[in-house]
């Protein structure tokens, strides 16, 4: 059965070796046969470094800055690695973070690329607000996106770290719910937790904050969804992220 991955990781910036933290996300991808990467907290100097080496098997490429430099910068931003050739692609700036030290902007990042069965993909990857006052303006942001006219006909797959609790903080993630859109790790994996954060050696995960959304009626498209990039490397000394990867498996046929 032919399928097409995707994956989305919080790749913890340049915290702690992050070259080999990288590299090792990368081989991962590799030997999973991803097809989409979704990357949160990546510098421009970060991005050049995994497009020339831990994601270099990945031909198309597109970096989104998370500021545009005017109110203390704070580069934090995105990036989607495809092996199919992207159609359109972009950002849309969202709003400034207001209760932290450097108000950076929060965004959506877009990339259309047509599968090879020949149905059009729109993947959207963001990383939303950590403010209390803000979590509901991110959801809605994403879904006015997503409901712009250049995305119709396509099947959306919405990727990111939400800074949401995805289980216990509905009242968030209500408009994509009234707009039809599923949350897939409990459309596909039911009560089982799947949580993704905060991951530190010492203390268990206690949240899932990171996932995929997507059309109610697009589910049957769906195969699994499962976490990725959950071991540590250094003799199990280092871990790969403070997040762990979230992969969904789509079935072309």
């Amino acid at each position: 059965m032919p399928s097409l991955r995707i994956v989305t990781q919080n790749i913890w910036n340049v915290n702690d070796h992050w070259q080999e933290r990288a590299n090792a996300i990368g081989h991962n991808m590799v030997d999973l046969e991803v097809d989409i990467v979704c990357i949160q907290e990546s510098t421009p100097d970060h991005f050049e470094y995994l497009k020339s080496h831990s994601f270099r098997r990945y031909p198309h490429a597109n970096y989104a800055p998370s500021d545009d430099g005017s109110l203390t910068p704070y580069p934090l931003g995105l990036a989607i690695f495809s092996r199919l050739p992207a159609l359109d692609r972009g950002k849309v700036d969202i709003e400034r973070e207001r209760e932290m030290r450097n108000p950076w902007m929060r965004i959506v990042q877009y990339m259309t690329v047509e599968t090879p069965s020949g149905y059009s993909l729109a993947v959207f990857n963001t990383h939303l607000f950590l403010s209390d006052g803000q979590k509901e303006i991110g959801i809605k942001s994403c879904l006015d996106v997503m409901r712009r006219a250049q995305f119709a006909g396509c099947q959306h797959i919405l990727a990111g770290d939400f800074n949401i609790n995805l289980d216990t903080q509905p009242e968030y993630l209500a408009p994509l719910a009234e707009h039809q859109y599923a949350d897939l790790w409990t459309a596909k994996n039911g009560s089982e937790t799947g949580y993704t954060s905060p991951l530190d050696l010492k203390e268990p995960l206690s949240q899932r904050i990171d996932g995929f959304f997507t059309q109610r009626d697009s589910l049957d498209r769906m195969v699994s969804v499962s976490l990725v990039n959950t071991e540590a490397i250094n003799e199990g000394s280092l871990l790969l992220s403070d997040h762990i990867g979230v992969m969904a498996t789509m079935d072309l046929d």
